[in-house]
């Protein structure tokens, strides 16, 4: 619609009357595009509502809303007795000007002086595939398919039926809510943790435990003494934070203290249970030598005890806080490997002193975890329905890790180093030939939708591991196993 009303140049100004967004907002858009392009000059007057819903075939009601819009955000402004004008604002471009000559906003060099340190410390390194549930042989995901859709669904809905809306907000923090005193009585039967609930801060997730003890504990310049290999995402949070990280070496019996050249650690951070990723189980003289490093130093230990819960033969490895006497040990978990990730559920155990202030932290910076999600969680935990769950998981896992061992060991015989029954979600598998391509062999597995992982992501010197492959069985059947390790075998052969 190209037009001139009263000395009034509408030229460019589009309506079509059969689009779903209403004509006084394409109105608006028309108008407005045209005063910051400079078509309409600052100081022009505006023609009447009635003229311009003649001259435009709209009525008048699509005008004036229009028009009021347009005068709120500052566009336009009113004369007594004069009429609507045009306010002078700066042009968005010069009129007439070339798109060619204006930067491109999808040009990532163009922000990349914009990041803080945080930023690039957090951003610098591709991160793990996330899995949506289509990749096979993820080697960090549960089946989501085996969640227990039914009794989530129950406890839902007798939580609603209660009619206690406040679940629906906040809860009081400093109080003990259901789901945390459900886990200091689960995580005493299950990894010989005792506690009190006080103890138990809840948190939205793992991750988020980790990056609040960031906050609460940690200075730029404070040294954290960090697994080599250990998980990247984690490593991340303290790099971020400002902090001087420093390897503590994994061996044959997971992280080893005695590797830690500084004397000065304020932090460590340690998966004892089952190390990420190398899968070691910390034995009792390991955990023992731990403490007494950390106590000589007065150095506090995160322990993340992740994926602890599936450990197929023999009794479950007590974590490290188990043997905490001191209170020298936090002890990390979630439920978002063994029931869904999109939860995001996690908790902490922690001395007292420093559980209240944690939650003082949660309460400025992050709220708390929505009533309504602590109280079916803790009602799964508290009718048994939770350790049922597990259960049956464990089972299920452990014949999908048999499968696939028999599938390595006799079709990857050639490629891989038999590798070891382990815990967990993957396991881990050495390439026979350490000169193979390890990136070329990940992207291709990438481009078939395999959700492997190769083990020198998680170094941070990435020259110094051999290289191998993570390879999950968790998150698929025995029959997609099958399907998915004859497209790996595709991705690893060496031509």
């Amino acid at each position: 619609m190209a037009r001139t009303i009263d000395g009034f140049s509408l030229d460019g100004l589009m309506l079509d009357g059969q689009s779903a967004r209403p004509l006084y907002l394409q109105l608006y858009d028309g108008l407005r595009e045209l005063i910051l392009s400079g078509a309409i000059a600052g100081g022009a007057r505006i023609p009447s509502s009635r003229v311009l819903s003649e001259s435009l075939g709209v009525s008048r009601f699509t005008v004036v809303t229009a028009l009021d819009q347009l005068a709120a955000e500052g566009y336009l402004h009113s004369t007594r007795g004069s009429g609507t004008y045009v306010e002078t604002v700066p042009m968005r471009q010069s009129a007439g000007a070339s798109l060619a000559t204006q930067p491109d906003k999808t040009t990532p060099g163009r922000f990349e002086r914009l990041l803080s340190r945080r930023g690039q410390a957090l951003t610098w390194r591709t991160s793990l595939t996330l899995n949506d549930g289509s990749q096979h042989l993820h080697m960090a995901s549960p089946d989501h398919r085996l969640f227990p859709v039914d009794i989530w669904s129950r406890l839902t809905r007798e939580v609603y039926a209660e009619g206690d809306f406040r679940i629906v907000n906040y809860r009081e923090i400093f109080q003990p809510s259901l789901l945390e005193e459900q886990i200091a009585r689960h995580i005493a039967v299950s990894r010989g943790i005792r506690c009190e609930p006080e103890e138990v801060v809840t948190t939205l997730g793992g991750h988020h435990a980790v990056t609040l003890l960031a906050e609460l504990l940690l200075n730029p310049g404070d040294t954290v003494a960090f697994e080599e290999p250990g998980m990247a995402a984690i490593r991340s949070i303290f790099q971020s934070a400002g902090c001087n990280i420093v390897p503590m070496h994994v061996d044959a019996s997971g992280p080893n203290p005695e590797t830690v050249e500084h004397r000065d650690v304020k932090l460590a951070f340690v998966t004892a249970a089952k190390q990420q990723p190398m899968t070691v189980a910390m034995p009792l003289k390991r955990k023992l030598e731990m403490l007494h490093w950390a106590a000589d130093r007065d150095t506090l230990i995160i322990e993340d005890d992740l994926g602890s819960e599936f450990r197929y033969r023999g009794g479950p490895i007590p974590p490290l806080k188990a043997l905490d006497q001191a209170g020298q040990v936090i002890y990390v978990g979630a439920f978002s490997m063994t029931l869904l990730q999109s939860l995001r559920v996690g908790y902490m155990i922690m001395p007292r002193p420093l559980a209240d202030r944690c939650r003082r932290l949660i309460q400025v910076r992050y709220r708390a975890l929505p009533q309504f999600t602590e109280q079916i969680v803790g009602r799964l935990i508290e009718d048994g329905h939770y350790t049922r769950h597990l259960h049956r998981m464990r089972r299920i896992y452990a014949k999908r890790q048999n499968r696939l061992l028999q599938i390595l060991r006799s079709d990857f015989s050639d490629i891989f180093e038999p590798p070891e029954f382990a815990s967990g979600f993957y396991n881990l598998c050495y390439f026979k030939d350490q000169s193979i391509d390890e990136d070329a062999v990940l992207i291709r597995c990438r481009q078939h939708n395999l959700g492997v992982e190769q083990l020198s992501y998680y170094y941070a010197d990435r020259s110094s591991p051999r290289k191998a492959l993570l390879i999950g069985f968790a998150a698929s059947n025995e029959e997609e196993i099958e399907s998915a390790t004859k497209l790996l075998r595709s991705c690893v052969d060496v031509e």
